[in-house]
Protein backbone atom coordinates (compact mmCIF):
# COMPACT_ATOMS: atom_id res chain seq x y z
CA UNK A 1 0.00 0.00 0.00
CA UNK A 2 1.63 3.52 -1.05
CA UNK A 3 1.98 5.91 1.75
CA UNK A 4 -0.41 8.38 -0.06
CA UNK A 5 -3.24 6.81 1.09
CA UNK A 6 -6.58 8.04 0.55
CA UNK A 7 -8.47 9.82 2.98
CA UNK A 8 -10.93 7.45 3.38
CA UNK A 9 -8.88 4.37 3.32
CA UNK A 10 -6.56 5.75 6.10
CA UNK A 11 -9.67 5.89 8.35
CA UNK A 12 -10.76 3.00 7.48
CA UNK A 13 -8.02 1.05 8.47
CA UNK A 14 -7.10 2.07 11.79
CA UNK A 15 -8.97 -0.37 13.81
CA UNK A 16 -7.77 -3.21 11.76
CA UNK A 17 -4.44 -1.95 11.91
CA UNK A 18 -4.38 -1.85 15.88
CA UNK A 19 -5.59 -5.18 16.07
CA UNK A 20 -2.67 -6.44 13.34
CA UNK A 21 -0.06 -4.78 15.38
CA UNK A 22 -1.33 -6.22 18.93
CA UNK A 23 -1.28 -9.56 17.74
CA UNK A 24 2.67 -9.55 15.84
CA UNK A 25 4.18 -7.88 18.32
CA UNK A 26 2.76 -10.47 20.90
CA UNK A 27 5.78 -13.11 19.91
CA UNK A 28 8.38 -10.61 21.72
CA UNK A 29 6.51 -10.03 24.89
CA UNK A 30 8.47 -12.76 27.06
CA UNK A 31 11.86 -10.24 26.36
CA UNK A 32 10.38 -7.69 28.76
CA UNK A 33 10.84 -9.09 32.31
CA UNK A 34 14.72 -9.65 31.63
CA UNK A 35 15.43 -6.66 29.64
CA UNK A 36 16.82 -3.82 32.30
CA UNK A 37 18.25 -6.63 33.92
CA UNK A 38 20.89 -8.10 31.68
CA UNK A 39 23.20 -5.83 29.65
CA UNK A 40 22.18 -4.52 26.35
CA UNK A 41 24.80 -5.58 23.47
CA UNK A 42 23.97 -3.14 20.73
CA UNK A 43 23.42 -4.82 16.97
CA UNK A 44 23.75 -2.29 13.55
CA UNK A 45 20.16 -2.36 13.60
CA UNK A 46 20.06 -0.97 17.21
CA UNK A 47 22.94 1.70 15.77
CA UNK A 48 20.71 2.57 13.06
CA UNK A 49 17.28 2.88 15.21
CA UNK A 50 19.77 5.78 17.27
CA UNK A 51 20.96 7.36 14.24
CA UNK A 52 17.23 7.98 13.50
CA UNK A 53 16.42 9.05 16.42
CA UNK A 54 18.80 11.62 16.37
CA UNK A 55 17.90 12.83 13.29
CA UNK A 56 14.20 13.21 14.07
CA UNK A 57 14.97 15.16 17.34
CA UNK A 58 16.81 16.89 14.98
CA UNK A 59 13.80 17.86 12.34
CA UNK A 60 11.35 18.26 15.36
CA UNK A 61 13.88 21.60 16.81
CA UNK A 62 14.22 22.25 12.80
CA UNK A 63 10.60 22.67 12.08
CA UNK A 64 9.06 24.67 15.34
CA UNK A 65 7.43 21.44 16.95
CA UNK A 66 9.98 21.82 20.44
CA UNK A 67 7.97 24.80 22.50
CA UNK A 68 10.60 26.28 24.57
CA UNK A 69 10.08 28.07 27.81
CA UNK A 70 12.92 28.85 30.30
CA UNK A 71 10.58 28.83 33.54
CA UNK A 72 8.55 25.43 32.19
CA UNK A 73 11.66 23.80 30.67
CA UNK A 74 13.55 23.75 33.56
CA UNK A 75 10.22 22.68 35.68
CA UNK A 76 9.68 19.64 33.27
CA UNK A 77 13.29 18.92 33.64
CA UNK A 78 13.57 18.99 37.44
CA UNK A 79 10.71 16.58 37.61
CA UNK A 80 12.42 13.81 35.49
CA UNK A 81 15.78 14.26 36.98
CA UNK A 82 14.11 13.71 40.59
CA UNK A 83 12.49 10.59 39.05
CA UNK A 84 15.66 9.05 37.18
CA UNK A 85 18.40 10.53 39.95
CA UNK A 86 18.71 6.72 41.29
CA UNK A 87 19.01 4.72 38.04
CA UNK A 88 21.80 3.33 36.67
CA UNK A 89 23.75 5.54 33.81
CA UNK A 90 22.75 3.63 30.57
CA UNK A 91 25.19 3.36 27.53
CA UNK A 92 23.48 5.92 24.62
CA UNK A 93 20.95 7.61 26.65
CA UNK A 94 21.39 11.56 28.22
CA UNK A 95 17.80 11.93 29.79
CA UNK A 96 16.14 15.03 28.59
CA UNK A 97 12.47 16.14 29.37
CA UNK A 98 10.93 18.49 26.63
CA UNK A 99 7.57 20.11 25.35
CA UNK A 100 5.94 19.43 22.16
CA UNK A 101 3.52 21.91 20.26
CA UNK A 102 1.02 19.34 19.69
CA UNK A 103 -2.63 19.52 20.75
CA UNK A 104 -2.95 15.68 20.95
CA UNK A 105 -3.14 13.99 24.24
CA UNK A 106 0.36 12.16 23.64
CA UNK A 107 3.88 11.34 25.56
CA UNK A 108 6.46 9.51 24.33
CA UNK A 109 9.96 8.11 24.97
CA UNK A 110 13.34 7.87 22.68
CA UNK A 111 15.88 5.52 23.59
CA UNK A 112 18.72 7.70 23.93
CA UNK A 113 16.52 9.34 26.00
CA UNK A 114 14.68 12.13 25.06
CA UNK A 115 11.12 11.95 26.63
CA UNK A 116 8.57 14.19 24.93
CA UNK A 117 5.13 15.51 26.19
CA UNK A 118 2.49 17.31 24.15
CA UNK A 119 1.16 20.75 25.18
CA UNK A 120 -1.96 18.69 24.43
CA UNK A 121 -1.18 16.44 27.57
CA UNK A 122 0.05 19.18 29.99
CA UNK A 123 -2.98 21.45 29.54
CA UNK A 124 -5.38 18.32 30.66
CA UNK A 125 -2.80 17.12 33.71
CA UNK A 126 -3.67 19.34 37.22
CA UNK A 127 -0.58 19.29 39.21
CA UNK A 128 2.68 18.05 39.58
CA UNK A 129 2.64 14.13 40.49
CA UNK A 130 0.27 13.95 37.96
CA UNK A 131 2.91 14.79 35.19
CA UNK A 132 5.50 12.77 37.25
CA UNK A 133 3.60 9.58 36.81
CA UNK A 134 3.90 10.44 32.70
CA UNK A 135 7.49 10.73 32.63
CA UNK A 136 8.10 7.74 35.13
CA UNK A 137 6.00 5.01 32.79
CA UNK A 138 8.22 7.21 29.44
CA UNK A 139 11.22 6.85 31.60
CA UNK A 140 10.89 3.54 31.83
CA UNK A 141 10.20 2.67 28.27
CA UNK A 142 14.32 4.33 27.67
CA UNK A 143 15.84 1.94 30.79
CA UNK A 144 14.11 -1.06 29.90
CA UNK A 145 15.26 -0.26 25.97
CA UNK A 146 11.65 -1.31 24.81
CA UNK A 147 11.89 0.94 21.85
CA UNK A 148 15.37 -0.97 20.64
CA UNK A 149 13.08 -4.84 21.34
CA UNK A 150 10.07 -3.40 19.67
CA UNK A 151 12.24 -2.53 16.58
CA UNK A 152 13.63 -6.01 16.27
CA UNK A 153 10.75 -7.28 16.19
CA UNK A 154 9.32 -5.38 13.51
CA UNK A 155 11.59 -4.49 10.50
CA UNK A 156 10.18 -6.88 8.09
CA UNK A 157 6.46 -5.42 8.46
CA UNK A 158 6.41 -3.20 5.53
CA UNK A 159 3.29 -3.43 5.24
CA UNK A 160 2.01 -1.97 9.02
CA UNK A 161 4.44 0.81 8.13
CA UNK A 162 3.17 1.72 5.02
CA UNK A 163 -0.45 1.55 6.45
CA UNK A 164 0.98 3.71 9.63
CA UNK A 165 2.19 6.36 6.99
CA UNK A 166 -1.19 6.60 4.97
CA UNK A 167 -2.85 7.60 8.75
CA UNK A 168 0.17 10.03 9.12
CA UNK A 169 -0.61 11.68 6.01
CA UNK A 170 -4.29 12.20 6.80
CA UNK A 171 -3.89 14.41 10.05
CA UNK A 172 -5.72 17.75 10.08
CA UNK A 173 -4.46 19.87 6.99
CA UNK A 174 -2.17 23.27 8.15
CA UNK A 175 -2.54 22.49 11.90
CA UNK A 176 0.22 21.21 14.49
CA UNK A 177 -2.16 18.26 15.48
CA UNK A 178 0.03 14.59 14.90
CA UNK A 179 2.63 16.85 13.30
CA UNK A 180 5.12 14.61 15.16
CA UNK A 181 3.66 11.77 13.98
CA UNK A 182 3.94 12.71 10.42
CA UNK A 183 7.30 13.47 10.80
CA UNK A 184 8.28 10.25 12.36
CA UNK A 185 6.35 8.45 9.61
CA UNK A 186 9.12 9.36 7.46
CA UNK A 187 12.23 7.97 9.26
CA UNK A 188 11.08 5.06 11.41
CA UNK A 189 8.65 2.35 12.08
CA UNK A 190 9.74 2.45 15.87
CA UNK A 191 9.53 5.73 16.12
CA UNK A 192 6.03 5.58 14.76
CA UNK A 193 4.83 2.81 16.28
CA UNK A 194 5.85 3.45 19.69
CA UNK A 195 4.73 7.20 19.64
CA UNK A 196 1.14 6.34 19.06
CA UNK A 197 0.19 2.75 19.63
CA UNK A 198 2.50 1.83 22.23
CA UNK A 199 4.38 -1.33 23.10
CA UNK A 200 3.49 -4.65 24.04
CA UNK A 201 1.19 -5.42 26.61
CA UNK A 202 3.78 -6.53 28.65
CA UNK A 203 6.17 -3.80 28.11
CA UNK A 204 3.17 -1.52 28.61
CA UNK A 205 2.59 -3.16 32.09
CA UNK A 206 6.03 -2.72 32.67
CA UNK A 207 6.50 0.80 32.45
CA UNK A 208 3.33 1.58 34.53
CA UNK A 209 4.43 -0.64 37.22
CA UNK A 210 8.68 0.92 37.21
CA UNK A 211 6.78 4.34 36.59
CA UNK A 212 4.89 3.58 39.59
CA UNK A 213 8.12 2.55 41.60
CA UNK A 214 9.88 5.80 40.21
CA UNK A 215 7.22 7.85 41.71
CA UNK A 216 7.35 6.68 44.90
CA UNK A 217 11.16 6.73 45.17
CA UNK A 218 10.97 10.24 44.23
CA UNK A 219 8.68 11.01 46.86
CA UNK A 220 5.52 11.67 44.99
CA UNK A 221 2.33 10.95 45.80
CA UNK A 222 1.14 7.70 44.57
CA UNK A 223 -2.66 8.34 44.26
CA UNK A 224 -1.70 10.88 41.53
CA UNK A 225 -1.44 7.56 38.55
CA UNK A 226 -4.60 6.59 38.87
CA UNK A 227 -6.16 10.10 38.29
CA UNK A 228 -4.21 10.90 35.44
CA UNK A 229 -5.85 8.08 34.13
CA UNK A 230 -9.18 9.50 35.10
CA UNK A 231 -8.53 12.41 33.15
CA UNK A 232 -6.91 10.75 30.04
CA UNK A 233 -10.63 9.56 29.56
CA UNK A 234 -11.81 13.19 29.42
CA UNK A 235 -12.46 14.22 25.90
CA UNK A 236 -15.04 16.53 24.81
CA UNK A 237 -14.75 16.09 21.03
CA UNK A 238 -13.16 14.02 18.14
CA UNK A 239 -10.16 13.76 18.05
CA UNK A 240 -8.21 12.14 14.58
CA UNK A 241 -6.34 9.62 15.93
CA UNK A 242 -6.07 7.71 19.21
CA UNK A 243 -2.88 7.41 20.97
CA UNK A 244 -2.02 4.87 23.53
CA UNK A 245 -2.82 7.21 26.18
CA UNK A 246 -6.64 7.58 24.82
CA UNK A 247 -7.27 3.84 24.21
CA UNK A 248 -9.93 1.45 25.39
CA UNK A 249 -9.81 -0.95 27.40
CA UNK A 250 -6.03 -0.19 28.47
CA UNK A 251 -7.32 2.96 30.39
CA UNK A 252 -9.68 0.69 32.05
CA UNK A 253 -7.42 -1.56 32.57
CA UNK A 254 -4.53 0.65 34.08
CA UNK A 255 -7.03 2.24 36.05
CA UNK A 256 -8.01 -0.73 37.99
CA UNK A 257 -4.37 -1.74 38.65
CA UNK A 258 -2.69 2.07 39.55
CA UNK A 259 -6.02 1.72 42.06
CA UNK A 260 -4.95 -1.52 43.33
CA UNK A 261 -1.20 -0.72 43.27
CA UNK A 262 -1.40 2.29 45.73
CA UNK A 263 -3.34 0.10 48.59
CA UNK A 264 -0.62 -0.11 51.71
CA UNK A 265 1.59 2.57 49.98
CA UNK A 266 2.19 4.93 52.80
CA UNK A 267 2.23 8.61 51.12
CA UNK A 268 2.45 10.62 54.22
CA UNK A 269 3.83 13.97 53.24
CA UNK A 270 4.03 12.65 49.42
CA UNK A 271 5.10 15.01 46.87
CA UNK A 272 1.59 16.04 45.14
CA UNK A 273 1.91 19.95 44.19
CA UNK A 274 -0.78 21.92 44.11
CA UNK A 275 -2.75 22.96 40.93
CA UNK A 276 -2.33 26.83 40.81
CA UNK A 277 1.58 26.40 40.86
CA UNK A 278 1.56 23.46 38.18
CA UNK A 279 -0.26 26.62 35.90
CA UNK A 280 1.92 28.92 37.02
CA UNK A 281 4.83 26.85 34.83
CA UNK A 282 2.13 25.37 32.39
CA UNK A 283 0.17 28.31 31.43
CA UNK A 284 2.23 29.30 28.82
CA UNK A 285 2.37 26.07 27.02
CA UNK A 286 -1.55 25.51 27.69
CA UNK A 287 -2.09 28.85 25.93
CA UNK A 288 -0.16 27.80 22.91
CA UNK A 289 -2.13 24.58 22.59
CA UNK A 290 -5.53 26.47 23.43
CA UNK A 291 -4.57 28.52 19.84
CA UNK A 292 -3.43 25.20 18.40
CA UNK A 293 -7.36 23.48 19.48
CA UNK A 294 -8.70 26.38 17.69
CA UNK A 295 -6.65 25.64 14.52
CA UNK A 296 -7.63 21.87 14.53
CA UNK A 297 -11.97 22.54 15.05
CA UNK A 298 -11.44 21.69 18.34
CA UNK A 299 -13.50 24.73 19.73
CA UNK A 300 -15.05 22.89 22.93
CA UNK A 301 -11.87 21.51 23.73
CA UNK A 302 -10.06 25.32 24.08
CA UNK A 303 -13.33 26.50 25.57
CA UNK A 304 -12.64 23.93 28.34
CA UNK A 305 -8.50 25.05 28.68
CA UNK A 306 -9.29 28.75 28.30
CA UNK A 307 -11.91 28.72 31.15
CA UNK A 308 -9.59 26.87 33.29
CA UNK A 309 -6.91 29.76 32.64
CA UNK A 310 -9.81 32.46 33.17
CA UNK A 311 -10.77 30.89 36.43
CA UNK A 312 -7.34 30.36 37.42
CA UNK A 313 -6.16 34.04 37.55
CA UNK A 314 -9.01 36.16 36.25
CA UNK A 315 -7.12 39.74 36.06
CA UNK A 316 -4.49 37.78 32.92
CA UNK A 317 -5.83 39.40 29.57
CA UNK A 318 -4.35 37.04 27.40
CA UNK A 319 -6.67 34.22 29.05
CA UNK A 320 -9.91 36.11 28.82
CA UNK A 321 -9.13 36.90 24.84
CA UNK A 322 -7.79 32.92 24.51
CA UNK A 323 -11.23 32.40 25.98
CA UNK A 324 -13.03 35.11 24.17
CA UNK A 325 -11.55 33.55 20.84
CA UNK A 326 -12.57 29.95 21.97
CA UNK A 327 -16.68 30.98 22.01
CA UNK A 328 -15.68 32.70 18.98
CA UNK A 329 -15.08 29.51 16.91
CA UNK A 330 -17.41 27.85 18.58
CA UNK A 331 -20.59 29.31 16.85
CA UNK A 332 -23.47 27.27 16.41
CA UNK A 333 -21.97 24.62 18.96
CA UNK A 334 -22.60 24.01 22.29
CA UNK A 335 -19.78 23.81 25.10
CA UNK A 336 -20.38 20.75 26.01
CA UNK A 337 -21.60 17.73 23.78
CA UNK A 338 -24.85 16.89 23.73
CA UNK A 339 -26.29 13.46 24.93
CA UNK A 340 -26.87 12.73 20.93
CA UNK A 341 -23.26 13.18 20.33
CA UNK A 342 -21.89 11.44 23.04
CA UNK A 343 -23.73 8.05 21.68
CA UNK A 344 -21.77 5.68 19.01
CA UNK A 345 -23.93 7.50 16.19
CA UNK A 346 -23.36 10.79 17.07
CA UNK A 347 -19.37 10.09 17.53
CA UNK A 348 -20.06 8.44 14.11
CA UNK A 349 -21.54 11.61 12.36
CA UNK A 350 -19.16 14.09 14.18
CA UNK A 351 -15.92 12.38 12.62
CA UNK A 352 -18.13 12.48 9.13
CA UNK A 353 -18.39 16.22 9.72
CA UNK A 354 -14.43 16.68 10.66
CA UNK A 355 -13.23 14.57 7.52
CA UNK A 356 -15.75 15.63 4.75
CA UNK A 357 -16.61 18.89 5.87
CA UNK A 358 -14.84 22.28 5.85
CA UNK A 359 -15.24 24.34 9.65
CA UNK A 360 -17.43 26.87 7.69
CA UNK A 361 -19.62 23.98 6.21
CA UNK A 362 -20.33 22.42 9.23
CA UNK A 363 -21.12 26.00 10.73
CA UNK A 364 -23.71 26.66 7.56
CA UNK A 365 -25.22 23.15 8.82
CA UNK A 366 -25.75 23.66 12.27
CA UNK A 367 -27.27 27.24 11.55
CA UNK A 368 -30.22 25.25 9.44
CA UNK A 369 -31.56 24.23 13.16
CA UNK A 370 -33.05 26.46 15.88
CA UNK A 371 -30.76 25.24 18.61
CA UNK A 372 -27.77 25.89 16.72
CA UNK A 373 -28.84 29.48 15.91
CA UNK A 374 -29.40 29.95 19.80
CA UNK A 375 -26.02 28.37 20.72
CA UNK A 376 -24.45 30.66 18.10
CA UNK A 377 -26.28 34.01 19.53
CA UNK A 378 -25.01 32.89 23.31
CA UNK A 379 -21.48 32.11 22.09
CA UNK A 380 -21.27 35.29 20.56
CA UNK A 381 -22.65 37.37 23.20
CA UNK A 382 -20.19 35.64 25.48
CA UNK A 383 -17.00 36.40 23.61
CA UNK A 384 -18.10 40.24 22.81
CA UNK A 385 -18.38 40.23 26.61
CA UNK A 386 -15.12 39.06 27.51
CA UNK A 387 -13.05 40.82 24.42
CA UNK A 388 -15.34 44.39 25.38
CA UNK A 389 -14.19 43.72 29.28
CA UNK A 390 -10.42 43.31 28.31
CA UNK A 391 -10.53 46.52 26.48
CA UNK A 392 -12.04 48.11 29.31
CA UNK A 393 -9.40 46.90 31.87
CA UNK A 394 -6.28 47.07 29.02
CA UNK A 395 -7.80 49.49 25.83
CA UNK A 396 -4.15 48.89 24.47
CA UNK A 397 -4.58 45.64 24.69
CA UNK A 398 -4.09 44.36 20.50
CA UNK A 399 -5.43 40.82 20.33
CA UNK A 400 -8.64 42.01 22.24
CA UNK A 401 -9.34 44.70 19.45
CA UNK A 402 -8.18 41.81 16.91
CA UNK A 403 -10.83 39.25 18.04
CA UNK A 404 -13.50 42.29 18.27
CA UNK A 405 -12.87 42.43 14.98
CA UNK A 406 -13.12 39.21 13.58
CA UNK A 407 -16.48 38.72 15.47
CA UNK A 408 -17.97 41.71 14.56
CA UNK A 409 -16.75 40.28 11.25
CA UNK A 410 -18.30 37.36 11.32
CA UNK A 411 -21.91 38.92 12.28
CA UNK A 412 -21.51 40.77 9.08
CA UNK A 413 -21.31 44.67 11.34
CA UNK A 414 -18.44 45.26 8.91
CA UNK A 415 -18.18 48.91 10.00
CA UNK A 416 -17.31 47.96 13.68
CA UNK A 417 -15.08 45.31 12.46
CA UNK A 418 -13.19 48.14 10.47
CA UNK A 419 -13.00 50.09 13.37
CA UNK A 420 -11.60 47.51 15.64
CA UNK A 421 -9.21 46.38 12.84
CA UNK A 422 -8.11 49.81 12.52
CA UNK A 423 -7.08 50.09 16.24
CA UNK A 424 -5.32 46.61 16.43
CA UNK A 425 -3.13 47.95 13.52
CA UNK A 426 -2.54 51.68 15.34
CA UNK A 427 -1.16 49.03 18.12
CA UNK A 428 0.91 46.70 16.50
CA UNK A 429 4.15 47.12 14.52
CA UNK A 430 4.19 46.97 10.36
CA UNK A 431 6.62 44.55 10.79
CA UNK A 432 4.42 41.66 12.54
CA UNK A 433 3.21 39.54 10.07
CA UNK A 434 -0.78 39.47 11.71
CA UNK A 435 -0.41 43.15 11.01
CA UNK A 436 -0.18 42.67 7.34
CA UNK A 437 -2.20 40.24 7.41
CA UNK A 438 -5.32 42.20 9.09
CA UNK A 439 -4.14 44.90 7.19
CA UNK A 440 -5.05 43.10 4.12
CA UNK A 441 -8.53 42.00 5.15
CA UNK A 442 -9.24 45.55 6.34
CA UNK A 443 -8.26 46.84 2.88
CA UNK A 444 -11.04 44.29 1.83
CA UNK A 445 -13.76 45.14 4.54
CA UNK A 446 -13.48 48.78 3.06
CA UNK A 447 -13.81 47.67 -0.31
CA UNK A 448 -17.35 46.44 0.40
CA UNK A 449 -18.04 49.67 2.39
CA UNK A 450 -17.70 52.08 -0.47
CA UNK A 451 -20.83 53.43 -2.30
CA UNK A 452 -21.49 52.36 -5.47
CA UNK A 453 -21.30 54.27 -8.70
CA UNK A 454 -24.12 57.24 -8.90
CA UNK A 455 -27.15 55.85 -11.20
CA UNK A 456 -27.00 57.48 -14.54
CA UNK A 457 -29.71 60.21 -15.58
Amino acid sequence: MSPALSRKEGLGVIGPLIAFLAVSLAPVQAQDSTASQVAFKFTTVDNKLLDEVTEYNRQLEKKGLIFHDADLDAYINTIGQDLIAHQPQLENVHFRFRVLRDPMVNACAFPDGSIYVNTGLLAVLENEAQLASIFGHEATHVINRHMYLENRSMRKKVLAINILEGIASNMPAGSTFGAAVALGANLSAAILVGTIYGYSQDKERDADRHGFELMVAASYDPHAMPRTFELLDERLEFEPLDTFYRTHPKLEERHRTAMERIQGVQSTDARMGGESEYLAHAAPAICANIEADLNCRRARTAVARALRLQQWNPAEPRYRVLLADAYRALGAKTAEPTVEEEGRHGQAEHRKLYFRMTEQEEQARLLTKPEGSAARSENFSKSEALYRRTIEQNPDYALAHRGLGFLYEQEGNNSEAAREYRKYLDLTADTNLDHLRIARRLAQIEKTMQPGPAPQK
